[in-house]
């Protein structure tokens, strides 16, 4: 039987009914005693409940302290069943001869060599890279700015990855990366608390916390505990505001030897050095840097490993290099010659042979410039050129077409390109341009200083990088017109890489009118992340409205729509 009490409330006095008659008005003295006692033995009942209860709840905390104790044991002896099955695994492979001291090529029980055959030259291999096996992780840490309170809260200086694997048939090729804001202590976890935990996603990372406590770095890769030794190259890298990864601190290939107990090897770009940080930043510079987006830092790192599966203790020498041998059989040889298709086609376009139409480009104050060329070619790589073959020719006898908008440089650099379909001839054209305009004005600049021997030497280089964009502007232009979509997404790309504050509120405009996607992207991206140094130029105030529009959608994070209602867009089905 249970009884339910409300809490006890002070009683109420006559005063509060007036009138009212006491519940034990018009009771006789025996009968109140009776009432006395009943109410004494339900006191007693009450107590005697209550220490049933009091002892219940120690019975079911017990229980409960049980249950936390069978799920430790339940989850070691699930970890010791995975150590036994990668055990297990092992004693197969090397029953297999897949593993472990295998037989030498003098071994009796060796397989047999392969027989030569007459006139073959034998060859001997001894491989050391056959077991190397690569693996990229990407981490992401968003909430960066709430990381040092996070972690302030959790008793800790760092965080850390989940755990990944690399050598696919090595139970103990696993790693975690470990990142503290201020290049304090590495040390993740509590030892002691992993160890005696319940949850598996704390337990699993006991065997990441043997080593030296006194390590600080920014960025860490650590390798779980393990006695055998093991190779390895690895490389550090961010990604930046653009999306692209750059690496932090050079790649690093180390021989992990082996040892008598179990210690986890760390690695890391400012391990080693007395400043630390990510590129020398601190946290609060790291904040305000292009290398957090979004409130968010990502990381990766690339890993090679060759692991020995072999310890000093269990073989009498170690052998890591694989032999092989092979048998080449000679065969007369002949040479065929390179393909000088590319070679010919061009020179059909510089020498002007079999030509029928004259190209004759008209662009401003520059001089013009005539290209002989051939209509089958032009019309086979360009719908633009075919349709204007057809019905834009001047005149039918001279077979001219003019071209006014497109400068002399840019449309040399598209014929070529149409000719040999290959970049570098692009980039070949546009440099002999840049060479002779820098040539020219320079002689210009001298006939107009001679007999001036105070003349200050003449410096082209700012006006040389302007002059490249420039040039690649154009050919982007020039691409768009005449419908070379392999040759606009190179100039595009090309564009990317030379983005700048002073070019970028610029190269958006460009992206905005051509229809450059993926210019336009990384514009965007780059002001958002440089915004204080592009706002405050006279570029920035001058962008058509079309193009703040997408630059206020960005930073708020919205990504504009790919097609744009009234806005015609180059197809890409070309």
């Amino acid at each position: 039987q249970f009884l339910w009490w409300l809490p006890r409330q002070a009683p109420l006095s006559r005063n509060h009914f007036p009138g009212a008659m006491d519940a034990g008005d018009g009771l006789t003295a025996e009968q109140l005693r009776a009432r006395i006692e009943e109410q004494r033995a339900l006191q007693a009942t009450l107590t005697a409940q209550g220490e049933d209860a009091l002892r219940e709840i120690g019975e079911a905390e017990e229980r409960q302290r049980l249950r936390r104790q069978l799920d430790v044991e339940e989850t070691r002896s699930s970890h010791l069943g995975a150590v036994l099955y990668s055990r297990q695994r092992r004693r197969r492979s090397i029953d297999r001869d897949e593993a472990g001291a295998l037989p030498s090529e003098e071994s009796t029980f060796a397989k047999p060599k392969p027989q030569p055959t007459p006139g073959a030259l034998a060859k001997t291999t001894t491989s050391y890279a056959s077991n190397v096996v690569k693996r990229d992780f990407v981490w992401e840490v968003s909430g960066l700015s709430w990381l040092e309170q996070q972690l302030a809260q959790e008793g800790r200086e760092c965080t850390s990855s989940d755990i990944f694997h690399v050598h696919p048939n090595d139970s103990d090729s696993k790693y975690v990366l470990v990142y503290s804001p201020r290049g304090a202590s590495l040390l993740h976890a509590d030892a002691n608390v992993c160890d005696e935990s319940s949850d598996w996603d704390i337990y699993k990372f006991r065997d990441f916390l043997f080593f030296d406590e006194n390590l600080r770095g920014t960025l860490a890769l650590v390798r779980g505990a393990d006695s055998f030794g093991t190779n390895l190259c690895y490389r550090f890298f961010v990604r930046d505001a653009r999306g692209d990864f750059r690496p932090w601190g050079e790649a690093r290939r180390v021989a992990v030897p082996a040892r008598d107990h179990v210690a986890c090897f760390v690695g890391g770009p400012d391990l080693e050095t007395e400043a630390k940080g990510l590129f020398g930043l601190t946290f609060e510079e790291l904040l305000g840097s292009e290398w957090v987006v979004d409130d968010s830092i990502t990381f990766k790192v690339e890993i090679e490993e060759s692991v020995v599966f072999s310890h000093p203790s269990a073989v009498p020498q170690i052998r890591l290099g694989k032999a092989d041998v092979t048998f080449e059989q000679k065969t007369p040889s002949v040479e065929v010659p390179p393909s000088t298709l590319q070679a010919d086609l061009l020179s059909l376009l510089i020498e002007g042979r079999h030509s029928d139409v004259s190209i004759e480009a008209v662009y401003g104050e520059a001089a013009p410039a005539t290209f002989s060329a051939h209509t089958n070619i032009l019309s086979q790589r360009s719908d633009v050129f075919a349709a204007a073959f057809s019905h834009e020719m001047r005149e039918s006898a001279t077979r001219t077409l003019t071209v006014t908008d497109v400068p002399p440089p840019a449309l040399k650099a598209l014929l070529h390109f149409l000719y040999t379909d290959d970049f570098d001839e692009v980039q070949k054209v546009l440099r002999e341009e840049a060479t002779h305009a820098a040539g020219t004005d320079a002689g210009d600049a001298a006939s107009s200083s001679a007999g001036s021997s105070s003349a200050a030497p003449i410096s082209c280089a700012p006006e040389d990088a302007q002059q490249s964009i420039a040039q690649l502007q154009a050919v982007l232009a020039a691409a768009h017109k005449y419908g070379v979509l392999r040759l606009l997404r190179w100039a595009e790309g090309q564009l990317c890489d030379k983005l700048s504050c002073e070019m970028a509120c610029s190269l958006l405009s460009l992206a905005h009118v051509y229809g450059a996607t993926e210019l336009e992207r990384n514009c965007l991206a780059f002001m958002k992340a440089n915004m204080a140094n592009v706002v405050k130029r006279a570029e920035f105030a001058a962008l058509p409205p079309e193009a703040l529009v997408k630059f206020n959608m960005h930073c708020a994070g919205i990504e504009p729509s790919e097609e744009e209602p009234g806005r015609k867009r180059k197809r890409d089905d070309e």
